[in-house]
């Protein structure tokens, strides 16, 4: 019986590619990997193999589908896809962390030390193991596989031009759904939603707005600097558009587009422009230089990971500067500091130098390999197949609801489709890159759900 791995994706651009390259890695190894949509593989529950559920977060919103695995005899362990970037330890637990859900995995997989020691310090933390181990999107930007992107940057760059890149990570203010930004809504009510004079949510729910204000300004006011130069808005995958593209309203320099991985954009782009958001960090392990625009600073709520790795501009006027800097293609204070950086870098990315996170991520799994084998019991089945059959009807329930997060217009944003023969030409890129996954292929699971095996 092969071991089986089951990796749901929730947002493709940001997801997928760096779990077939782990599912790649896996099926070389002789497990039968499940990889694809997350919601048609949660709703499709009852029909999986028995296997290690790799769970994408901890907090406790998750907790029905961990109990569901639980239940079906899945192994349940996890990592944080927001763990990496964050404002403080305190902002972290409160917002990223949940007890039930931090506890549930046996076992956790860290980006770095940073990750593994906010997880100890958690003050519910009862103890499953954690593996300091870096995510698979890191190892996408690692030099063996920069070449991944080459096509999709040469495609960008054919496109757009000479182009300025602004990632921003608004969606707790802006949201794809208005009702859904939890943010603006602290804001407006003052804060009566949150209890304890210490709560740090409000505080920089303010800053956010602050920087996000900022942002919609300097998006017209850049592009009037540079209108010979094309001015690319990448809002977060749950972001609202429309707000930038009224920002940007009388700009005709001025795209606001989210298609692709980001690496390939960042790997196009002449600057990069970002605050606190994780694309500076991915930025910086493709050997670029990404420019922290910080009208508004806190040392309590500024994102210090993905800043720390930038050069920064603490103002409009230094901004432009910066990005004419880039555009000649130099940018002071790139060499400063530089070993500094390093070391924060590793301080944060257990897979920056050494054996790839896909690598260190099966290498822990070793120990867990065989456990479909044992018995489960009737009661434990039964328990996980009821809580399946409920979450399905609710879920496809919700999808009926406009302006709701199941509907199907936001799931196709989220999750936009794809087939085998993408996938497969994934796969082969990877093999080519690496030389390897000869004997790897890919068929059809589900509805944007995959298989991949090696022969």
């Amino acid at each position: 019986m092969r071991d089986v791995l089951i990796l749901p994706c929730e947002t493709r651009v940001r997801e997928l590619d760096a779990k077939l390259l782990l599912g790649c890695h896996a099926a070389e190894r002789g497990y039968d990997v499940i990889v694809g949509w997350k919601r048609a593989i949660d709703l499709a529950a009852r029909r999986l193999p028995r296997g290690i559920y790799v769970g994408k977060s901890v907090t406790d919103r998750n907790m029905l589908v961990y109990r569901m695995m639980l239940g079906l005899g899945h192994l349940l362990v996890a990592w944080d896809e927001e763990g990496l970037v964050y404002a403080s330890t305190d902002v972290y637990h409160r917002t990223k962390v949940g007890a039930r859900a931090l506890n549930a995995p046996d076992l956790l997989f860290a980006w770095g030390e940073a990750n593994a020691d906010a997880w100890r310090s958690y003050p519910d933390y009862g103890g499953p193991p954690i593996l300091a181990t870096g995510n698979p999107r890191t190892d996408l930007l690692r030099p063996d596989l920069r070449g991944y992107f080459s096509e999709q940057a040469d495609a960008l760059r054919a496109a757009h031009g000479d182009f300025i890149l602004v990632n921003t990570n608004f969606s707790r203010l802006n949201h794809y759904y208005a009702w859904q930004s939890r943010q603006r809504k602290l804001i407006e009510d003052g804060g009566g939603a949150i209890t304890g004079e210490s709560d740090p949510r409000l505080g920089w729910a303010s800053h956010k707005a602050a920087l996000f204000e900022a942002f919609l300004a300097m998006v017209p006011a850049l592009a009037k600097r540079f209108p010979d130069t094309t001015l690319v808005v990448r809002p977060h995958p749950s972001e609202n558009a429309q707000a930038w593209l009224d920002a940007a309203a009388d700009c005709t320099n001025v795209r606001v587009v989210h298609e692709g991985n980001v690496a390939a954009w960042l790997t196009a782009a002449r600057a990069t422009i970002h605050n606190g958001c994780t694309t500076a960090v991915e930025s910086f392990l493709l050997g670029n230089t990404a420019l922290a625009y910080q009208p508004v600073t806190s040392k309590a709520y500024d994102h210090f990971l993905p800043n720390g790795l930038s050069i920064p501009a603490p103002d409009l006027a230094t901004l432009g500067d910066r990005v004419a800097d880039a555009l000649a293609g130099h940018v002071p204070g790139r060499d400063e500091g530089l070993a500094q950086r390093l070391a924060l870098a590793r301080h944060h990315i257990a897979s920056f130098e050494g054996p790839s996170a896909c690598e260190r991520i099966l290498d822990g799994l070793e120990s867990r390999r065989g456990h479909a084998a044992g018995a489960l019991s009737p009661a434990r089945r039964l328990s996980g197949a009821l809580l399946a059959e409920g979450r399905a009807v609710l879920k496809r329930g919700a999808g009926l609801i406009p302006h709701n997060p199941n509907h199907s217009a936001y799931l196709r944003h989220m999750f936009p489709p794809l087939n085998v023969t993408d996938v497969d030409a994934t796969v082969r890129r990877y093999g080519q890159l690496l030389g390897r996954f000869e004997c790897v292929k890919a068929e059809a699971w589900g509805s944007n759900v995959f298989r991949l095996t090696a022969a």
